[in-house]
């Protein structure tokens, strides 16, 4: 994959943003395959889970500084998770010149080379009332575990980039978190369920959803993060009016949330195309829409606007990208 070519791609897009979505267009360094923790197997295994760091170096407005963090978790149904595929690159690299650092990574999945993931935090007797609180949710159980042992090991990432705030100049006060499909499940696990399930608590002042969910929703509670939703009105895999839940529990305990609805989308980044979809009403695409929520949110002495000047909390995606 082609780096550079991608990094001057979207300092283009980027500086064509100008202020509205974006305050900042930074050039980044790459410190790839980093081992964050470990994370337990079938018969004691220990595999080392990776991340790559993309950190921000010189901006438009001068030496990058202190930045804030983003931790971007990739999908893959719990069966694989890729943090160098091409289209998490694009996300890393988008955000990086936008002046946050941007941490992918990788997590236990469901098999692992014929070895499956072990709870590093409950018991088996734990687990068995785990699942039974589940008895309700719409999906099966095992995805439930597939998203616990997924949140036990973005904690423990949380942590490690935490860890690094002071080599890597990063302003930990203001964290985001941004996941896809599993990874989003996985992110919002982590901020509105990591607490109810004595799993980590996390410090999230942004999230962003890219067509996942969590159960129940009643776990989330006044003083959670704030969150920007992307939805698909056809997605077979997270039904839409589950975000529509969501969001009715955010506005009923004043969690600040929005969504972007995507007419005619299924599931996954392909059928989003964040980065050419525009959101209406807006000079804005969903990607860049994503920026300004996080320039909103994690750097609110920008002074960015969220919603967008002109929108309302419930968005609009036009139905057809335009031709590449």
């Amino acid at each position: 994959m082609n780096i550079k070519k991608l990094s001057s791609l979207f300092v283009l897009s980027l500086a064509a943003l100008g202020a509205q979505a974006s305050q900042r267009v930074c050039e980044y360094q790459l410190i790839p395959t980093q081992v964050y923790a470990t994370g337990l197997l079938e018969q004691g295994l220990q595999l080392p889970l990776l991340v790559d760091s993309y950190l921000p170096t010189t901006c438009s407005d001068g030496p990058a500084g202190m930045v804030q963090p983003v931790l971007l978790i990739p999908g893959g149904g719990f069966n694989w998770v890729e943090r160098d595929r091409e289209k998490i690159v694009e996300i890393a690299v988008g955000l990086a010149q936008a002046g946050f650092a941007v941490f992918p990574i990788e997590h236990r999945i469901r098999d692992w080379n014929g070895f499956a993931p072990v709870s590093e935090t409950k018991t088996s007797a734990e687990l068995k009332v785990y699942q039974r609180n589940l008895k309700k949710s719409p999906y099966p159980g095992d995805q439930h575990f597939q998203a616990l042992i997924a949140m036990e090991d973005a904690f423990k990432a949380q942590a490690w980039v935490k860890s690094k705030a002071t080599e890597y100049n990063l302003d930990v006060t203001k964290f985001g978190i941004l996941g896809g499909s599993s990874g989003a499940c996985t992110a919002l696990g982590m901020e509105y369920s990591g607490n109810n399930l004595d799993e980590g608590v996390s410090d999230f002042q942004a999230l962003i959803d890219m067509w996942g969910d969590f159960f129940p929703h009643t776990h989330m509670e006044t003083g959670e993060s704030p969150l920007l939703i992307l939805a698909g009105t056809v997605d077979p895999v997270i039904d839409y009016p589950l975000t529509t839940d969501i969001m009715q529990r955010a506005k009923a305990v004043s969690v600040d949330a929005s969504r972007i609805t995507m007419p005619g989308v299924k599931h996954g980044l392909d059928d989003a195309d964040i980065f050419n979809r525009m959101v209406v009403g807006t000079n804005l695409t969903i990607f860049q829409s994503m920026v300004q929520f996080l320039e909103a949110k994690l750097r609110p002495a920008t002074r960015q606007k969220w919603p967008p000047v002109g929108q309302t909390r419930e968005m609009l995606a036009e139905e057809y990208p335009p031709a590449p």
